[in-house]
């Protein structure tokens, strides 16, 4: 069991909750600290990663809610043998959360099941502006481990579901220790924010995806041998 803290000196973590409870998302440079930062690295290094080309085979193609996404990746269940980093992560960051549970009663449950190390390796990777999935419950955490990139938020111009008119409302730039918050169905309205994760500036970025849902995403080799069937 790790006993070094998570959470960074410095970070307000009631503070982040309330704001993503109001407003659908919150984002914090030196959140986590550096020392676990550098154990994920050392983690996602030994893992084999499979690229999820969502170039050529969008997520709702053809539709107004269509996303692009190119980058490497891999989920688990947390707890699974291959992620003990991510796992005590992701129970550290539970453990934290559920001491604010008096102000936040419907958190009182949360705990991320899926674990997704992912890489944006160059220029070529990124992901279009999007919602994640509907099925996400409460809140979602991503940490950055390393590299950095602008993220953007945007709102819906008319029809919430039209990814092809939005305006931007905010944007921030990742570097190694950042955490974005994301708000779920459970949690305050519930309403899910469109966020886009542009390339990484200099070099590659890694993150820690933790998302509370009913089933684990399937990794790209899945993907490619149901398109086959």
């Amino acid at each position: 069991m790790m006993t070094r803290k998570l959470l960074g000196d410095g970070f307000n973590l009631e503070r982040a909750l309330a704001e993503t409870c109001e407003v659908g998302y919150f984002f914090a440079s030196g959140a986590i600290s550096p020392y676990f930062c550098s154990l994920m690295q050392t983690e996602i290094g030994q893992i084999n990663l499979e690229e999820g080309d969502h170039v050529n085979y969008p997520i709702n193609a053809g539709t107004l809610r269509e996303v692009q996404q190119l980058h490497q990746r891999a989920y688990f269940p947390v707890g699974h043998p291959e992620i003990p980093i991510a796992t005590e992560v992701t129970r550290s960051l539970a453990h934290d959360v559920g001491n604010l549970i008096p102000c936040y009663p419907e958190l009182e449950n949360w705990c991320p099941t899926e674990a997704g190390y992912q890489r944006y390796r160059d220029s070529h990777d990124w992901i279009s502006p999007h919602r994640d999935r509907r099925n996400d419950q409460l809140l979602s955490a991503t940490i950055t481990i390393s590299g950095s990139a602008l993220v953007r938020i945007y709102d819906p111009l008319d029809n919430p579901d039209d990814y092809t008119k939005l305006g931007q409302t905010d944007q921030f730039l990742t570097q190694s220790g950042t955490l974005l918050l994301l708000r779920a169905p459970g949690f305050g309205t519930g309403e899910q924010t469109i966020h886009e994760v542009l390339s990484p500036l200099i070099g590659s970025r890694t993150i820690l995806n933790l998302r509370m849902r009913p089933d684990i995403l399937k990794n790209p080799r899945a993907f490619e041998e149901k398109r086959k069937e």
